[in-house]
């Protein structure tokens, strides 16, 4: 008995022991975090706006069917296009940079719809969208969306000081999300009071993320508390509610399942997971599907499908792994913990052949589902949910476009979601979405015609961002600041940091 006593007095001295350094190496790795994140992280400057001209070039039309005009020549003064006309019509301005683009072809630059972003963007997203000729974005959760904090003070102003400065390397955000609205049950009196911040601060709109199954009543409850207050709503759909029954139409539907769900029956039954799925493609109503699409054009409501981020990437994460290209585009631009935890995620979802076949058939439902809308009038627009696992900033919105026309919609018809659709929705298409006199000089030169090919988006020679060009030496930099970046160590703490700052 004194022999057990002895061992089991080791052992609470041994564990105690252990329990201190433990807590001793998590406070000093704290604290070493904390102190490696004080340095400021570079900043990427722009190049400098000057005159340009882009000589016996072919424009994009993305209107219609599409359509390219060739021969013309495009003249950019400061971040303004100041003249578009046949190739040789005008005299080159005097000092210009003259891009001579036979052979290429130059569109509107691509807008974004649906993007996240954190304090870190200008060192890790921004100049990665840029490269790749996303010269706009709609910012569906910004920096202090993550955070609890309403007091939250979002980057996007500073950001766009910034960016007109030429102080970074950023896209224009058209709009900025900094809340989500993710609780189970209402709260009349609180989510009253948070709706009416939101108005003071100018949100867009309230970002609906809510449980998938809130009651009906529930969910009547915020759109109505949001309507009383002349907030729009925007953002998931719960599978439970019917779309059908608001009083307030909803501004945007994001990601495909949301509207895939609506169409059947069986949308209350359905909890997202794989045994769900099949009845859920069973109980799909025809009649029912065409009435709220019908309602959904008429209302104007915007629909960002973000195949890429929804039953696109549970088909990819069900395979196993990255593709190869997007795990070399992981090892590039991502620091390491985010890296690691994208990868537990994919992990996480792989499934058999049987749960495979169940996600090809749903992921092929939510594409018809797409060309559907468009066809019915619904107003579609291309956005990746960039940030969420496996979408990578800028390279993610070609594959969405490339999504849309898997869907059925032609080359024209994706780029138009990309450019004239989302400048029209976001009110600003007096200024940007297509090549014209007076307009902001967004551009993207191209190898190659995306009419007939839309993964010729992808074949970029240049960027005009605002003016600033970003000719192939100017790209690559942006591409290796980024990866520079993500592997320093001060960017690495912050982002480890900002999980719980």
């Amino acid at each position: 008995m004194g022999k057990l006593k002895l061992m089991t007095g080791l052992l609470r001295k041994t564990l105690t022991r252990s329990a201190v350094i433990m807590l001793s190496t998590v406070l000093l790795l704290f604290i070493l975090i904390n102190l490696l994140a004080l340095a400021e992280p570079s900043k990427l400057q722009a190049p400098p706006r000057q005159t340009i001209v882009i000589a016996d070039v072919n424009l994009v039309d993305a209107r219609g069917s599409g359509k390219v005009i060739s021969n013309q020549m495009v003249i950019v003064d400061g971040n303004v296009i100041s003249y578009v006309g046949g190739n040789a019509s005008k005299a080159h301005p005097a000092g210009a940079t003259v891009i001579q683009a036979t052979g290429q072809f130059l569109m509107a630059g691509l807008i974004d719809s649906h993007i996240h972003t954190l304090r870190l963007s200008p060192q890790l997203h921004f100049p990665l969208l840029i490269a790749n000729g996303v010269t706009s974005a709609r910012d569906m959760g910004d920096s202090c969306s993550w955070s609890a904090d309403i007091d939250c003070e979002p980057d996007v102003e500073q950001w766009q000081k910034q960016r007109v400065a030429g102080e970074i390397v950023a896209p224009r955000i058209l709009q900025s999300v900094s809340f989500h609205l993710e609780d189970d049950k209402v709260d009349e009196r609180a989510l009253a009071a948070r709706i009416a911040l939101l108005k003071k601060r100018a949100e867009p709109f309230l970002k609906l993320q809510l449980n998938e199954q809130i009651p009906q009543s529930e969910f009547a409850t915020i759109i109505k508390l949001a309507e009383s207050q002349g907030v729009a709503v925007a953002g998931h759909i719960p599978f439970s509610a019917d779309l059908r029954l608001l009083t307030l139409p909803m501004t945007s539907i994001e990601h495909d399942v949301s509207l895939l769900a609506q169409c059947s029956d069986a949308r209350n039954e359905f909890t997202g997971r794989n045994s769900t799925k099949q009845a859920l493609l069973k109980g799909n109503n025809g009649a029912r599907c065409k009435e709220l699409l019908q309602q959904l054009a008429k209302q104007q409501t915007l629909f960002v499908p973000t195949h890429i981020a929804a039953t696109g990437q549970d088909l990819n994460f069900a395979k196993a792994t990255f593709p190869e290209a997007d795990q070399q585009l992981m090892q590039n631009y991502l620091v390491a913990p985010q890296r690691w935890l994208w990868r537990l995620m994919q992990n996480a979802g792989r499934e058999a052949p049987a749960e495979q076949a169940i996600l090809a058939d749903f992921h092929q439902a939510a594409l018809a589902l797409t060309k559907q809308a468009h066809d019915s009038g619904v107003i579609v627009l291309a956005g990746t949910d960039a940030l969420d696992a496996g979408i990578m900033h800028g390279f993610a919105l070609h594959k969405e476009l490339q999504y849309l026309v898997r869907a059925g919609l032609s080359p024209a018809e994706a780029i138009y979601s990309a450019t004239i659709a989302p400048a029209q929705a976001f009110g600003v298409a007096a200024k940007l979405g297509s090549i014209e006199p007076g307009k902001l000089a967004d551009l993207v030169l191209l190898a190659a015609n995306p009419l007939q090919d839309i993964g010729n988006t992808e074949k970029i020679t240049l960027v005009i961002a605002d003016g600033r060009i970003y000719q192939q030496e100017e790209r690559d930099n942006a591409l290796s600041y980024v990866r520079t970046q993500a592997h320093t160590i001060t960017v690495i703490a912050r982002f480890i940091r900002g999980l719980w700052y």
